[in-house]
């Protein structure tokens, strides 16, 4: 959270101040808290969720790096959720893009932006989904990112088993699938259809990040 505020006070140093902490500030990082928006494997249970929060709020403290979460939520997990150091790689960083863009996002409302846009990074890594969002270069209205992210905030994952708490998450900020994508005649991704999350991560192990208009 305190990245993303700092990453907008970066992008935007001549707009309204921003800050860097303040009340709503806190209470959106209490609320995620809270939330915890995330699961592991087929668990969703308030111990894992317990669990996964302890987990985070150590990491952020002793400043782990992704590799080092990747590891922690491995060693604290794997005996529920036996997988690979991929899928704890892609899990760390899952969590860090979401948390880090909810930041972003309510930095932009501190700065009164109407619009942001996405900041691809275009390698041999890159999906065709990032790719084809990229080439339609759009400009996202702010209002709807923050109206997805407060009814993300305002799930009662507590009363919520885990199918609820996905479909609910789903059809808020659905990922892109790849029949959303469109080709041009040479093949190369030029753009997307049907709706989707309006802010990362658009598919797991994305990198895309916003930026301030």
């Amino acid at each position: 959270m305190r990245l993303g505020l700092r990453d907008t006070q970066v992008q935007a140093p001549t707009k309204t101040s921003i800050g860097l902490w303040g009340i709503e500030d806190q209470h959106l990082s209490s609320t995620i808290q809270k939330q915890q928006l995330f699961w592991i494997g087929n668990h969703f249970e308030a111990d894992v969720r317990q669990n996964f929060a302890d987990t985070l709020s150590k990491a952020i403290e002793q400043g782990y790096t992704k590799e080092m979460l990747a590891d922690t939520l491995k060693d604290q997990f794997n005996d529920i959720a036996n997988r690979s150091s991929h899928y704890w790689q892609g899990l760390a960083e899952h969590t860090a893009l979401r948390i880090r863009e909810f930041g972003r996002l309510q930095g932009y409302k501190k700065a009164k932006a109407r619009y942001y846009k996405l900041v691809v990074i275009l390698d041999d890594r890159t999906s065709d989904i990032c790719r084809a969002l990229a080439a339609q270069d759009k400009m996202y209205p702010l209002s709807d990112a923050i109206e997805v992210m407060d009814n993300l905030m305002a799930l009662d994952t507590k009363s919520n088993s885990l199918d609820d708490a996905r479909d609910y998450i789903k059809a808020l900020a659905p990922w892109i699938k790849d029949d959303q994508i469109e080709y041009d005649s040479e093949m190369k991704p030029v753009g997307v259809s049907g709706t989707h999350t309006p802010f990362p991560p658009f598919h797991w192990k994305c990198r895309t990040t916003t930026s301030i208009i």
